[in-house]
């Protein structure tokens, strides 16, 4: 077992385990896994996030399957784009895990996304619409090394899209969605 001790302002911290995370730096996650929503579709769609943390419980995070960008046809994609808070933090050796807050805009497209957000009521020509959400999830990290680490990462959440209905077919503007994913971050 390795034990260091680093000194901190007003005192001595002593840490167990393998290697720590680097004192409050900026992190940035990289993940990739399944969105889904509750919607009458009832897709689970190929997801990829990025997440920078600049500050040790403060983040923002843009998810979506890339559709049009990242892979090479244009398809229904859900995209969340959000402010992140982790109000409970436990850390042991080298492993934290985090209770996330989430507040942010959905977006979704049923074919090649135009340049901008679309927010409110949408036209039946529309192919995207936006709203606001608000989600809940899991984090958990395993540093590798002190500047490396595997993530996963579990969210919950609700946005209100009016526009939804009339671009993506769906009986109610309430879209409440469901994420997994994993990866790695330094």
């Amino acid at each position: 077992m390795l034990i260091s001790t680093v000194a901190l302002a007003g005192g001595v911290h002593v840490q167990h385990g393998g290697p720590q995370p680097l004192a409050e730096h900026a992190v940035f996650d990289l993940r990739v896994g399944l969105n889904g929503t509750l919607q009458s579709d009832g897709q689970i769609r190929p997801d990829l996030c990025a997440e920078v943390s600049p500050f040790r419980r403060l983040g923002f995070e843009a998810c979506g399957n890339g559709s049009g960008v990242l892979l090479p046809h244009d398809g229904p994609d859900m995209a969340h784009f959000r402010l992140r808070a982790a109000p409970l933090v436990h850390a042991s050796g080298n492993v934290d895990g985090r209770v996330m807050v989430g507040a942010g805009f959905t977006e979704v497209q049923r074919s090649a996304d135009r340049p901008g957000f679309r927010f409110g009521e949408a036209d039946p020509a529309q192919v995207e619409a936006a709203g606001p959400e608000v989600s809940v999830g899991a984090k958990g990290r395993l540093w590798v090394t002190p500047a490396s680490h595997i993530v996963l990462d579990v969210v919950a959440g609700t946005a209100f899209i009016p526009g939804a209905p009339a671009v993506m077919g769906w009986s109610s503007p309430v879209v409440p969605f469901f994420s997994l994913s994993t990866g790695m971050g330094f």
